[in-house]
């Protein structure tokens, strides 16, 4: 199927046609012509999917282009709402949405913390009619009355997951109190647990569920491989990695935003030129570093997962997940920084004894057991060796259950004792009572 086949207007082609995308991903086949029919939607979503362009392009033909400048109070009003758990994720989809719709009339202006209220009021008054922004600072601006959700025609929620799992359901909630009732909704989220599907029932109205299949959870362009190291060696296994290798931009994955600077700060003492990004950075920081990184001025970007939702690049060759992520799902997110827009990459990550569970989590998820690979000189020396671990969590299991038994059999036992014990104290004469 190509992009021709799901009914975009010739303004669309010719900009699709521009940016060399061909075919559309699986999601947006499924997607596209019923977010045309204005159907509200709930679907899985992950990265390097072409997830962004699923909701933007039908946006750009759904809302109705504006010929009259507005004046007054009508410069607040909005007529299509995105909202993204992190800054850098709402000013990539931002970008997107000025880069698909060149040959359309719609301004977009993007909405998030770290920067004063005054620019951005200043780009919805000259008439931006689509806004991409986090919950807070959506907030912010409906309480400052520069921001009017009464017209709204259309709402997205990107990585809802993410953004209930950041705490932001109150937020989402009242944001929704100011919507209108005929309105057109869409929710995208990389699973489907419990409070996804609350939400969505108090937020979608008779929704088609599209949910991508599992083997497709990873992206199948990005060779995926594990290279098992014993903790305290992890960092100078990435060193040698980055030495090593001919990749001019990595991106590596951590945990915590401790990590992220130890990590910087590793790479900068064997002369690799490396830049955190995380919420502990001034926004201009972050903004900074990504550019630095975009540009190739930067060979190393280390993030945590929050901010490394934001990095958007076609042909980022090389992702390493220095530890891996706490939810196996942000795995799935990660994975899909390399490899996008039909592009190959790799995605490496470093595993050590403590993280083994992780990693079968994992592995489980996305229905593939990882590559392994050996970097000489760093040899594996876990306590639990890989080939007994299964023994092992068997041996354990057996235990578990011999012990359950054997509580089951005393607790038995004692009941019979004691009704032994008050049948032996029964009076045979009868004449006591």
């Amino acid at each position: 199927m190509s992009f021709k086949e799901l009914n975009l207007s010739s303004k669309l082609l010719k900009t699709l046609e521009k940016l060399n995308y061909i075919n559309p991903t699986e999601i947006q086949k499924k997607a596209i012509p019923l977010i045309f029919q204005k159907r509200d939607i709930l679907a899985t979503s992950q990265t390097g999917t072409g997830k962004t362009a699923t909701f933007v392009l039908p946006m750009l033909e759904n809302i109705e282009e504006e010929s009259k400048k507005r004046v007054g109070e009508e410069r607040y009003k909005i007529k299509a709402l995105i909202l993204a758990p992190t800054r850098e994720l709402v000013i990539q989809i931002q970008e997107k949405i000025e880069m698909y719709g060149e040959n359309f009339t719609h301004k977009s202006v993007a909405l998030y913390g770290g920067v004063k209220l005054g620019s951005q009021v200043s780009a919805i008054r000259t008439g931006a009619n689509i806004a991409v922004g986090t919950t807070a600072r959506v907030l912010d601006h409906i309480k400052n009355k520069t921001l009017n959700l009464s017209e709204l025609e259309m709402i997205v929620l990107d990585e809802a997951d993410k953004m209930l799992e950041m705490g932001f359901i109150d937020d989402i909630r009242a944001i929704m109190s100011q919507l209108p009732s005929q309105r057109h909704s869409l929710m995208f989220s990389a699973t489907f647990a419990k409070p996804i599907m609350s939400l969505a029932k108090s937020f979608l109205r008779n929704p088609i569920t599209i949910e991508i299949e599992r083997e497709n959870l990873s992206t199948k362009q990005v060779k995926q491989l594990v290279n098992y190291v014993n903790e305290e060696e992890k960092m100078p296994l990435l060193s040698h990695l980055i030495k090593n290798s001919n990749y001019s931009q990595i991106l590596i994955f951590t945990n915590t935003k401790l990590q992220a600077n130890k990590i910087v700060e590793h790479l900068k003492n064997q002369d690799i030129t490396a830049k955190a990004i995380h919420g502990d950075k001034t926004q201009s920081m972050r903004r900074e570093a990504l550019n630095a990184f975009k540009e190739k001025r930067l060979r190393v970007l280390v993030a945590t997962d929050v901010a490394g939702r934001g990095v958007d690049i076609v042909n980022l060759p090389y992702v390493i997940n220095f530890e891996l992520p706490l939810k196996s799902e942000e795995y799935i997110h990660r994975v899909g920084r390399t490899g996008r827009a039909g592009k190959e990459g790799e995605a490496l990550s470093l595993v050590c004894e403590k993280e083994l569970p992780q990693l079968e989590e994992i592995e489980r998820l996305i229905n593939k057991k990882l590559e392994a690979m050996e970097t000489e000189g760093f040899k594996f020396t876990p306590h639990i060796t890989l080939s007994n671990r299964k023994e092992k969590k068997e041996k354990v299991v057996n235990l578990k259950l011999a012990k359950e038994l054997a509580k089951k059999m005393m607790k038995n036992e004692n009941l019979s004792k004691k009704k032994r014990k008050t049948v032996s104290q029964k009076p045979s004469d009868k004449r006591h009572f």
